[in-house]
């Protein structure tokens, strides 16, 4: 008959007491240049494509009055658009190992103060551009520069809930990546920040263009200080927030001219 061997003298006494076990997620390695470079036409691609090429559209062959179902539609859609972008930059940002406050989104008490500055001089840089493109249209015409005014065929024709979520949600969307994140990845890829603000300036201007060159040109000088500000202090709260009061000022102002 076989007997029992001896117990392996080596073997751990056994421990009643359950030991937890953390799991310790390793930071994303760095993407290298290319995978940078393709994140960064495809977040564009989806994000600001569809608006460019409507922007496009509407500059060259104009845009009617629309009912207010399509309005709506639209404001849906266009709220789906941006969420789901955003939700796509800050999946791009995790895979890089990185999050939005490395690309300069956390908050601060002063940046209320700031981002009224910034709504100031923004409003003055648009204002003085659009005086200079009047006159000069003027003078070289002899005729009077007509404002933009369609806004009902982006936003109806008075405020709605849909309207009002658009709104809150835009800045968010144009200013995180159109500049924060373009301006980000831009700077590393050129090593210019220079360079990086004209290219995302020029984008803003080109998807503006259902606006009309003149306000096309005058939003860039606005946005040219929001660069300026967002370039040398790598801050993007207070330049959404500007942003924002722009907006609503604005499109408040175009509901009442409506009317």
């Amino acid at each position: 008959m076989l007997e029992p061997t001896a117990a392996d003298s080596t073997a751990q006494p056994a421990n009643p007491t359950v030991q937890a076990t953390y799991i310790h997620l390793e930071p994303a390695k760095p993407a290298s240049t290319s995978v940078r470079k393709l994140e960064l036409l495809l977040l564009l691609t989806i994000a600001i494509g569809p608006y460019l090429f409507n922007a496009l559209y509407v500059y060259w062959y104009g845009v009617s009055e629309q009912d207010l179902l399509y309005v709506r539609v639209r404001l849906a859609s266009g709220i789906i658009h941006e969420v789901s972008s955003l939700a796509l930059l800050v999946y791009i940002l995790f895979r890089q190992g990185r999050m939005l406050r490395h690309i300069g989104l956390s908050f601060r008490w002063l940046d209320i103060p700031v981002s009224v500055g910034l709504f100031v001089l923004a409003y003055i840089a648009y204002y003085l551009c659009y005086l200079n493109i009047y006159y000069l249209h003027y003078f070289w015409t002899q005729r009077r520069l007509e404002p933009w005014n369609n806004i009902s065929s982006i936003l109806g024709t008075h405020a709605s809930v849909a309207a009002i979520l658009f709104i809150l949600i835009n800045p968010f969307f144009e200013e995180l990546i159109a500049r924060a994140y373009v301006m980000s990845e831009i700077t590393a890829l050129t090593k210019s920040v220079y360079v990086a603000g004209i290219v995302s300036i020029g984008m803003q201007a080109l998807y503006h263009l259902y606006q009309g060159v003149p306000n096309a040109l005058s939003v860039a000088a606005s946005f040219t200080v929001f660069s300026l500000y967002y370039g040398k202090s790598r801050r993007i709260l207070p330049v959404i927030l500007a942003h924002l009061y722009l907006d609503a000022i604005g499109t408040a102002y175009l509901y009442f001219r409506h009317h």
